[in-house]
């Protein structure tokens, strides 16, 4: 009887000890499942990351040759043209006295041919649209008052006519040029200085891509 009772114990002990085992080794599992899915999402992470960082350097990469080819152009004109960018995008900047004469929205001839290089770079890039930019500073109007009815007037009527020599003159696509008139609302130095005056009466040209048309009205509301 004693020597049973010694092999029961034994085989309680062993079959307790299997199980701890067991359930240990099932814990085991567990973690190591745990883990490797840890591993897994982590190394998605680190996978996107990396198309991530590749994508931005992409982009920073075509970022700066599309503004090396807006410096050669501004330089490739004169007269003062510039380059700066912008939350909206680059943006070529020609001051008033290349395109206009004080006050007026006639194109000079000087202007003209700066307006030709303009647009050959859009020939040469058709992926780019543009956005043309007429601003002023904030002295009201007195020379020409009897054309314009404020400096809102002059600027859009300047874009416009912008607009008209590049895509009748030029033959650029219409839906590749839109227009603005800023007026003195969006002035880049003070308008207390001729010198800020100055910089302040200027024609922008914003680089967009091209924007893709919209389906027809049908289509949406059908959808």
């Amino acid at each position: 009887m004693s020597k049973c009772r010694k092999y029961l114990k034994f085989f309680l002990l062993a079959a307790f000890v299997g199980m701890t085992g067991c359930a240990e080794l099932d814990e085991l599992r567990v973690l190591n499942r745990r883990q490797a899915i840890t591993i897994r999402d982590q190394a998605d992470e680190i996978a996107r990351y990396k198309n991530q960082l590749a994508s931005m350097s992409e982009k920073m990469r075509s970022s700066e040759e599309e503004m090396e080819k807006l410096r050669k152009l501004a330089e490739s004109i004169g007269g003062g043209v510039s380059v700066r960018d912008t939350v909206e995008g680059p943006v070529v900047l020609f001051p008033e006295t290349i395109l206009f004469d004080s006050g007026m929205a006639v194109i000079k001839v000087n202007g003209e041919e700066a307006l030709r290089k303009m647009a050959r770079f859009l020939k040469e890039n058709p992926a780019n649209s543009i956005r043309i930019d007429g601003h002023t500073d904030s002295d009201p109007i007195k020379r020409t008052k009897h054309l314009w009815d404020s400096n809102h007037h002059l600027s859009a009527a300047r874009a416009l006519s912008v607009f008209h020599f590049l895509t009748k003159n030029e033959a650029i696509p219409e839906q590749r040029v839109h227009i603005a008139g800023f007026g003195p609302n969006r002035s880049i130095a003070p308008n207390i200085t001729a010198a800020g005056k100055k910089e302040n009466r200027r024609v922008e040209f914003l680089i967009l891509p091209t924007v893709a048309s919209l389906p027809p009205k049908e289509a949406l509301l059908n959808e």
